[in-house]
């Protein structure tokens, strides 16, 4: 029954690519949901609550604090700053975990997940998932191995740089993950997991690790200075269109002031991609609670609906919300109860903005979504985490063969390695090369990256106001560019 029905779900899917490539996508999400029902088994009633459901209980999950609701206003930019996945303050090894194999909640291996335009395969989550994106946090430990061993990584992972960055002279390097130290006095070591490392950091442990990482972290009194948790949402229920037309229509209400719109297009007449879907965010990257939603569908050219909706959360807002999940808190209900707090897309079927009614739709995404657990995601290594591994295992070999060969032989010779090497590329270098070329296309800005995370350090584990951290951080990196 299970590879029927799959047979049944591949050719259709095959069917509706080929025929008709404007098909409502609702279709292709019935489709999917017909092949979630036999061969996983999912009931049906585990899709959403009923719309006369109560709202999630962890309504205000940062205070008591009331702040007036007014309704929203949009502004569009051409930007691509700060848009998007998180992106790494280690480069050049950190990359964006768009398109990462995933673990229990992805497709077998003998499906064929859709392909992209180089032909490297992605898998999508079957079903919805959240998944840490971004941790960084701080010690008030000097010993950078004392760190890794409380986050219980092996220190023989990590490879030891004279560079740092944040205030620290040194740090340790794992792939996308950074123990930064031997900053002043009292700031101790400062750990870095992007979105990348965040896989890896999965990838060293059988078991869901976050919650073991938080208790421990927190048992040794570390201060959170950013976590971000991305929801990704393959059922349809997430709609952008509909989220852009409520903003377009004033039936927004919320905490921020403004939204912003972001969308790429290919100039290339040879590309089969028009666009790079949209992306649209919700305050400043500087706040302590900034919301983004992106369609990763159209970014990684899937055929199937997979909009990713993430919250990035700074200074006592991670702070707070790492204690949350340390005390039981559902990474649902956290994640729900903080959208909540700062936007809702609303009915205007009242002249008070508070007691408008929630849109079915938005409702509907908020009550399943509340449900979720927090799952892990394999990592898939980026062509320069490859790079770094040539150099590091076989930059003296290959110096030995040109001593012996001679400048122009050994130019030949890696001329063969590579013509041998390009025939024997496998769908793994295909998938490497393709995350790769995405995270260039982003215009990433470290700079602006550094600013924050430094800002984001000196006003929590500094205890100075937003105002003196972001001077300070301006002198500082100003005083780094003139020496």
């Amino acid at each position: 029954m299970f590879w029927w029905w799959n047979s049944i779900f591949l050719q259709t899917l095959s069917f509706y690519n080929n025929t008709a490539t404007n098909c409502n996508i609702a279709r292709l999400t019935f489709i999917r949901s017909l092949f979630f029902f036999f061969t996983l088994r999912i009931p049906s009633n585990e899709r959403g609550a009923l719309l006369g459901g109560q709202l999630p209980s962890l309504k205000n999950p940062f205070g008591k604090t009331e702040v007036p609701m007014t309704l929203y206003h949009h502004n569009n930019t051409d930007s691509r700053d700060e848009c998007g996945q998180s992106r790494s303050v280690i480069p050049p090894l950190a990359a964006s975990s768009a398109g990462c194999q995933g673990a229990s909640s992805e497709y077998p291996a003998t499906d064929q997940p859709p392909l992209t335009n180089r032909g490297a395969q992605i898998t999508i989550p079957l079903v919805n998932q959240f998944l840490i994106d971004w941790a960084s946090y701080t010690f008030k430990l000097k010993d950078p191995r004392e760190v890794i061993d409380i986050i219980g990584l092996k220190q023989a992972l990590f490879t030891e740089l004279d560079a740092g960055m944040h205030g620290y002279r040194k740090s340790l390097r794992y792939g996308s993950i950074g123990v930064f130290y031997d900053g002043q006095e009292n700031m101790g070591c400062h750990v870095v997991m992007t979105g990348q490392g965040c896989r890896q950091y999965e990838n060293q442990f059988e078991k869901n690790p976050w919650f073991d990482l938080f208790t421990k972290a927190l048992s040794h009194k570390a201060k959170f200075t950013r976590l971000d948790i991305a929801n990704d949402n393959v059922d349809g229920l997430l709609d952008l269109t509909k989220l852009k037309d409520a903003i377009t229509n004033f039936q927004i209400r919320s905490l921020f002031k403004n939204a912003s719109e972001i969308a790429s297009f290919s100039f290339s007449p040879t590309s089969s991609k028009k666009d790079d879907g949209r992306t649209i965010y919700f305050g400043k990257r500087s706040s302590r609670v900034f919301i983004r939603f992106y369609d990763k569908a159209a970014q990684l050219e899937t055929p199937l609906p997979w909009i990713r909706a993430e919250i990035e959360l700074k200074t006592d807002r991670a702070q707070k919300s790492v204690e949350y999940l340390v005390a039981g808190v559902p990474i649902g209900e956290l994640f729900v109860g903080v959208i909540n707090k700062y936007l809702a897309v609303i009915n205007l079927d009242d002249s008070n903005i508070s007691r408008c009614t929630l849109q079915t739709w938005w409702l509907e995404w908020l009550q399943s979504t509340e449900k979720i657990r927090l799952t892990t995601a394999k990592a898939v290594k980026t062509v320069e985490e490859a790079m770094d591994f040539v150099k590091r295992q076989y930059s003296p070999t290959l110096a030995m063969i040109k001593e012996y060969l001679g400048v122009v032989p050994f130019r030949d010779y890696l001329q063969g390695l590579i013509i041998d090497g390009k025939e024997r590329m496998t769908m793994k270098h295909e998938k490497m090369l393709f995350l790769s070329e995405q995270r260039k296309a982003d215009s990433y800005n470290p700079e602006k990256e550094e600013f924050e995370e430094r800002t984001a350090i000196m006003e929590y584990d500094g205890g100075k106001t937003r105002e003196v951290a972001e001077a300070l951080t301006h002198i500082l990196m100003d005083h780094r560019e003139d020496s």
